[in-house]
């Protein structure tokens, strides 16, 4: 089966600041309630995903282009192309592109 992304653009998510694109390419239905999402995020440069909490999943990123600032449960790292970061249930995480290009994450929301 082959599917197509659905590309919805947003603004200052989960109180973060500046731009992105989140590409929705398979949602609950599609992966047959195994997981939650896959889906790649487009953070435009200064632009960032607010700090918030997932409860009942888990996530991974895995980050494709780009370069930031990854923050899980109040301690900040710098992450780039070419490395992930998980979160578990319960855990409180954001992202910001602190690079002059655009930051292309791929990601993956599990089921606990």
């Amino acid at each position: 089966m082959i599917y197509t992304e659905n590309i919805i653009p947003f603004e200052n998510r989960m109180g973060g600041k500046g731009t992105g694109e989140l590409h929705i390419v398979m949602e609950d239905a599609e992966l047959e309630g195994r997981a939650k999402a896959l889906l790649t995020i487009v953070l435009h440069p200064e632009s960032s995903i607010g700090c918030h909490e997932h409860k009942g999943n888990m996530e991974i990123y895995y980050v494709l282009k780009g370069e930031g600032i990854f923050t899980l449960n109040g301690e900040s790292s710098p992450i780039h192309a070419g490395q992930a970061g998980s979160m578990k249930p319960g855990d409180v995480h954001g992202i910001e592109n602190t690079g002059s290009e655009d930051m292309v994450i791929s990601a993956v929301v599990l089921y606990e």
